[in-house]
């Protein structure tokens, strides 16, 4: 066999290899590319929500204390009251009277405000001197001080003792009591009572707000 013809077998069969080569590439099924994987979107977180700071609940407003008005009756001992009731008396109010006791009007300050004097007998409107007098107020320290001062100066004995100070005149026998002690005050820390008779103080006036 020529050499010419060995080429030409040669080339056929070149040509052939590169049809088929060529028919592969173009009829070959086409691979898609693989599916990229989503990226998951990132929702911003929210902020959190602040709980609620729970409000202090206010205390009750503490209400003032109640006022109590001072009378013949709260002013005056159950003791005292019970005599009264046997002997059938009455009270009534004399402090804005022009005659009778005015045991206070003598205080530097005047007569505090607030003050009652109570006389007790069997009628207002009987003229009479068979009454017994009774007085009551609320006194500050100043006034309390200044008080027992000039009450020293008029010539009352002053008395100590653990709950207050009496002021105590000394009198002639059937006006005073067994110690001695005729018009007397006491004062207290807030208040100041009086009295014919030093065991009259004690016995038979006290605050308005003080238990029998």
């Amino acid at each position: 066999m020529s050499t010419k013809r060995l080429w030409l077998i040669a080339g056929g069969a070149a040509a052939l290899v590169a049809l088929l080569v060529l028919a592969l590439l173009l009829f070959a099924p086409v691979t898609p590319d693989a599916e990229a994987t989503p990226t998951p979107s990132v929702r911003p977180t929210p902020p959190a929500t602040p709980s609620p700071t729970p409000s202090a609940t206010p205390n009750p407003t503490a209400s003032a204390p109640e006022v109590v008005v001072a009378t013949c009756e709260n002013t005056s001992t159950a003791e005292f009251r019970a005599m009264m009731a046997t002997n059938g008396w009455v009270s009534w109010e004399t402090q804005d009277e022009v005659i009778g006791a005015r045991p206070f009007d003598r205080f530097p300050n005047g007569t505090p405000d607030g003050t009652i004097v109570c006389r007790w007998g069997a009628d207002p409107d009987l003229a009479t001197d068979n009454v017994t007098d009774l007085a009551w107020s609320p006194v500050d320290p100043e006034n309390a001080v200044a008080a027992i001062d000039t009450l020293e100066n008029e010539g009352f004995t002053r008395l100590d003792t653990a709950d207050g100070v009496y002021l105590a005149m000394a009198g002639p026998p059937g006006y005073t009591d067994a110690e001695g002690w005729g018009e007397t005050y006491f004062f207290s820390f807030d208040d100041v009572r009086w009295a014919a008779t030093k065991a009259d103080v004690t016995n038979y006036v006290k605050a308005p707000t003080e238990p029998d």
